[in-house]
C-alpha cells in the first residue's frame, strides 16, 4: 500500500523520503537514465579461447547496425528508428529507446583483430573475440616523489 504523500510536511525527513518515493516509483524513462554510453546493454563473458559480447538490439534490422575496428578499439553503433508516428492519435506514452547510438570498447592485446564473428538473432548481437595467447603483461615502476 503507498504511502500517503507527505509532500506539503514540514518534517524535513519525511518530505525526503517522499522524494525518493516519487523518483524510485516513476517509470525510468530513456533520457533519464540511459545515454549513449549505456545503451545498447552489453554482457562480456570469457571462456578459455575467447571472449563474447552479447548486446542487445530488440527490434532492430542487422542492416541498422555497424561495427568497425581501429586500431584496438571496437564499436558497435547504429540508429534505430523512432516507431511511434506522430499522427497515431493513440500514442500517448512511450519507454522505448530510439535514435543514434555508439558503445566502444578497448580489446587486450591478446584477442585477434583478424578472428572476429558477428551474429545478430533475436534481437541480440552476438560478438565473438578469439584470444591469441596470453595478454602481454607490462610493468613499470612509478617512483615516489
Amino acid at each position: 500500500m503507498p504511502l500517503p504523500s507527505l509532500r506539503n510536511s514540514t518534517n524535513p525527513f519525511l518530505a525526503f523520503r517522499t522524494m525518493l518515493d516519487d523518483f524510485f516509483n516513476e517509470p525510468l524513462l530513456p533520457d533519464k537514465l540511459l545515454s549513449g554510453k549505456t545503451w545498447p546493454r552489453v554482457d562480456i563473458t570469457e571462456e578459455k579461447e575467447r571472449f563474447i559480447i552479447k548486446a542487445d538490439l530488440p527490434g532492430m534490422k542487422k542492416e541498422d547496425i555497424s561495427i568497425s575496428l581501429e586500431s584496438d578499439t571496437l564499436t558497435i553503433s547504429g540508429e534505430r528508428k523512432n516507431v511511434l508516428k506522430k499522427e497515431d492519435s493513440n500514442s500517448c506514452y512511450s519507454e522505448r529507446i530510439c535514435g543514434a547510438f555508439s558503445r566502444t570498447f578497448t580489446l587486450p592485446d591478446n584477442v585477434s583483430k583478424d578472428t572476429i564473428d558477428a551474429q545478430y538473432r533475436d534481437g541480440v548481437l552476438e560478438l565473438s573475440l578469439t584470444k591469441i595467447g596470453e595478454p602481454k603483461k607490462k610493468v613499470t615502476s612509478i617512483e615516489i616523489k
